[in-house]
Parts: structure tokens; sequence; C-alpha cells
């Protein structure tokens, strides 16, 4: 009997280490956008692109655009209180990077808005 304790107390062991040393997954979303030429409405994100992140490492969120200029923002969405503005900067050139801390107990998602009303399309991306 106590050699089986013992066994069991080594597998316990071994399971618990190997747990501990295991690190958190990391984290890559991407999405396509398009706004048609004419149109000054943003894309978003939101009802089809949520990304919840698995850590808390330091994350990228990138844009990148072919067309006009548009103002990229990466929203976190709150249970019971308006959503929030994480980042948000312009893109003047073919790609933009920012980057942030991510809870992992809440979503995000991005928005995409032209700044004038000639079409543009790129994607929007977030990793750790």
């Amino acid at each position: 009997m106590l050699k089986h304790k013992k066994i069991a107390l080594c597998i316990l062991a071994l399971v618990l280490v190997a747990s501990l040393c295991v690190p958190a997954f990391a984290s890559s979303f991407t999405a396509n956008y398009s706004i048609p030429t004419g149109s000054s409405s943003a894309w978003s994100g939101k009802d089809s692109n949520l990304w919840k992140f698995t850590s808390t490492d330091s994350a990228t969120f990138q844009t990148t655009r072919n067309g006009c200029i548009v103002t990229s923002t990466l929203w976190m969405v709150k249970v019971w209180a308006p959503d929030q503005s994480i980042i948000s900067y312009r893109v003047t050139q073919s790609s933009s990077n920012g980057y942030f801390i991510p809870q992992t107990s809440n979503s995000y998602y991005a928005v995409v808005t032209p700044v004038s009303n000639v079409g543009v399309y790129g994607t929007v991306s977030a990793w750790n």
C-alpha cells in the first residue's frame, strides 16, 4: 500500500510540475475589411469578428490598407458597460501597428473608418 502511495504522489508531482511549465498559448486573429467607393461609413468587426485573447502577454494590433487613409480603432467589449477604446491611430502608410496588454476576460474588435469616400480595403489583425 505504501508503495502505491509513493507512485501516486510521484505522478501527481510530475503532473503539477508539467502543468506549471506549460506557457499560456498565444492568440492570433485576422479579419478582412472592405469599404466601397462612395461610402463614408465605418467597417466594424463587432458582429462577426470578436477576438478573445488567452494570454495577457503584450499584444500587437495591426491595420493594413490599400486605398484611402483610414482611422483604425481597437475596442474592448465590456459587460454591463459601454465598450472601451483601447488603441486608435491613423493609417497613412500601407500598414500601422499599436501595442496593448489584453485582458483575457473580455473580447476585442476592430473598427476601420475612412477619412474620405474613396474606397479602401485591407486587414486588421492582433496577436501576442
